[in-house]
């Protein structure tokens, strides 16, 4: 079960690392895969830095709670994610379904379930 649940953090933080990469490197190709624009110059900039950077730092720290098998790298995670998943949960109560991305929701809540059961799952103290 262990060498499972690593697998399944280590591809979830993959996944947030190739979007994060994405939105530092292929910038605009990204954005107009997650229905973004940018009309300024420093719009791309904040994309990268505040967007991306989410994306960075998550995978990073999924990345590391595997390898390391350290739970206490999850909660960060986790909390990221929530935060995340709240601004959906604002956006459909204002904006409707369509613009809080539902499969983008669905991945969150999977992602939060696999990291409260690896945080159960794991040892106290990382291996």
């Amino acid at each position: 079960m262990i060498m499972i649940s690593r697998m399944l953090i280590g591809l979830g933080a993959a996944l947030l690392l190739v979007v994060g990469l994405g939105l530092w490197f292929a910038v605009e190709q990204s954005m107009l895969q997650m229905g973004l624009s940018v009309t300024a110059d420093r719009g791309l900039g904040t994309v990268r830095a505040d967007i991306a950077g989410f994306f960075v730092a998550s995978g990073a720290l999924g990345l590391a709670a595997a390898l390391s098998l350290n739970r206490n790298l999850l909660w960060p995670l986790q909390l990221l994610l929530v935060v995340a998943l709240i601004g959906r949960i604002i956006t459909f109560s204002i904006d409707g379904l369509s613009a809080a991305g539902p499969e983008s929701m669905v991945i969150e809540v999977l992602l939060l379930v696999v990291l409260q059961w690896c945080r159960n799952l794991w040892p106290n103290t990382p291996v």
